[in-house]
């Protein structure tokens, strides 16, 4: 599916579950070089996970990784937590791959229900992730 609020390219919906591709602007434009440099500084990225794990309630961060993304930097991130939405808490799990790709962030989410079916479809988001590529850097 297209996005349907700012900043989401791309939506794939399965039941409660989901990926979607996102991008931000990030704070100035970094080199590949320069992000491995900051991803190497523990206060900054445990900062930096911080922030996006407080869009749940009670978060637990799972698992937390720096990997690369077609020769760019990231960080791969596990989190659980509630979800509220009108007035009702939900148990989710998400997994996120950040990308510092220039003066961008490169959002990589899938998520869902907290359940068997994340656990499953956890293989096709990294399948996902692992396909994607940055052509402009093959020229």
């Amino acid at each position: 599916m297209e996005g349907d609020r700012p900043n989401i390219v791309k939506k794939f919906v399965n039941g409660t579950n989901n990926y979607m591709i996102l991008t931000k602007n990030f704070i100035s434009f970094v080199s590949r070089k320069e992000a491995k440099e900051m991803l190497l500084d523990k206060e900054f990225t445990n900062e930096f996970v911080n922030e996006i794990a407080s869009i749940l309630i009670n978060p637990q961060i799972l698992n937390q990784n720096i990997t690369t993304i077609d020769t760019y930097p990231a960080i791969e991130l596990t989190i659980k937590g509630e979800y509220e939405k009108f007035g009702n808490k939900i148990g989710m799990i998400m997994k996120f791959w950040i990308i510092f790709y220039e003066d961008k962030l490169v959002f990589l989410q899938g998520g869902g229900i907290d359940n068997a079916e994340f656990k499953a479809l956890e293989k096709l988001y990294n399948l996902i992730t692992n396909s994607v590529i940055f052509p402009e850097q093959y020229n």
